[in-house]
């Protein structure tokens, strides 16, 4: 099967090409062929022959691509560990680049349901709504708990609320912080580079999560502390005048 684009647009799964050729080599191996850019000109024989030849080349996923995967993840995880949990605006704001990052994402936000917080990390893509309208939108998001939320075709599936009329948005991904960090996290590919999200991305995607909700957690809790601290000793103090 071959398909032919007006540009660089969603194909399966996390890809996305300007031309494709999906060639069957066996009942449970498919061969795709992808130009970014121009189209395919081979034809149905030596397509089919590439693809034979490919699969048997290819074979299982190397180990050595499994560990530099792992390396990747765990690159990511070190990074955002190693966040200041204080100023927890800034923290935030730190976690929402390294997940951009990460990911090769042009855009990231993050939304703490606790403090009302909202940041986003700028990659090269900036909103078009406003802020409160952002805000709301991730905060309605929360309440539906459908998390792990990863779309790999922003048109079929736009995302919700005011984001919905976003032009440029490709794939997007929403991640669920938990704990005293209750929030959410969201990260978007666009027309800068259209893609979507692999099995890896995904993982990564979860385990930056987990890290944000222990970091973002601890940081709220220390400035809830020292913000009884202080109001304690200010209520002692009257007390005592």
């Amino acid at each position: 099967m071959r398909l032919e684009n007006g540009g660089r647009e969603f194909i399966f799964g996390p890809y996305y090409a300007h031309a494709a050729a999906i060639v069957p080599v066996v009942s449970d191996v498919v061969v795709v062929f992808g130009s970014p850019h121009g189209t395919i000109d081979g034809d149905d024989a030596t397509l089919s022959d590439v693809a034979a030849r490919a699969a048997d080349v290819v074979g299982p996923v190397a180990h050595a691509k499994r560990l530099a995967d792992e390396y990747e993840l765990l690159e990511a995880v070190r990074r955002a560990v190693a966040v200041p949990t204080t100023p927890v605006r800034d923290a935030a704001a730190a976690i929402a680049a390294i997940a951009a990052e990460s990911l090769s994402c042009e855009f990231g936000t993050l939304y703490l349901a606790e403090t009302d917080t909202l940041v986003t990390a700028e990659r090269g893509y900036s909103l078009s709504i406003s802020e409160g309208e952002l805000r709301t939108t991730l905060k309605d998001f929360l309440w539906r708990r459908d998390f792990p939320y990863c779309i790999q075709d922003a048109a079929t599936t736009p995302l919700p609320g005011a984001l919905a009329k976003e032009p440029g948005i490709r794939s997007y991904y929403l991640l669920e912080l938990t704990g005293a960090a209750e929030g959410v996290l969201l990260v978007v590919h666009t027309d800068a580079a259209p893609r979507g999200f692999t099995i890896l991305c995904r993982a990564l995607g979860e385990r930056i999560a987990q890290v944000a909700s222990a970091v973002l957690g601890v940081g709220l809790t220390r400035e809830w502390t020292g913000a009884e601290a202080a109001r304690l000793q200010a209520a002692f103090g009257e007390l005592e005048s």
